[in-house]
């Protein structure tokens, strides 16, 4: 099972109190799945696709949507798409 970092941005972040988690799983939908237990409030935004979800800098929209695979210390970004925030990654990460 990989072990992944899970990065909140903006209004998830605020919601949860944190801007990180630290999870486990194989695949996104597995990520997702622990995500909706960890941050109940988070599975609305989900079911409405408001979420942007990133795995290394990619969208997942552009792999394997929820069958996304991970490995260790994948970064899993999320944000919500409602175009109050926007997130610009350098192309050798930092931050």
């Amino acid at each position: 099972m990989a072990r992944v970092t899970v990065i909140l941005h903006g209004e998830i972040a605020e919601k949860a109190g944190k801007n990180r988690l630290y999870l486990q799983g194989n695949s996104i939908k597995e990520i997702f799945e622990k995500l909706k237990k960890e941050l109940p409030f988070i599975e609305k935004e989900m079911r409405y696709n408001r979420v942007v979800c990133l795995v290394n800098g990619r969208n997942i929209e552009t792999l394997k949507k929820e069958n996304t695979e991970l490995e260790d210390f994948d970064m899993v970004r999320l944000a919500l798409k409602d175009g109050s925030y926007f997130d610009f990654f350098p192309p050798d990460g930092g931050g």
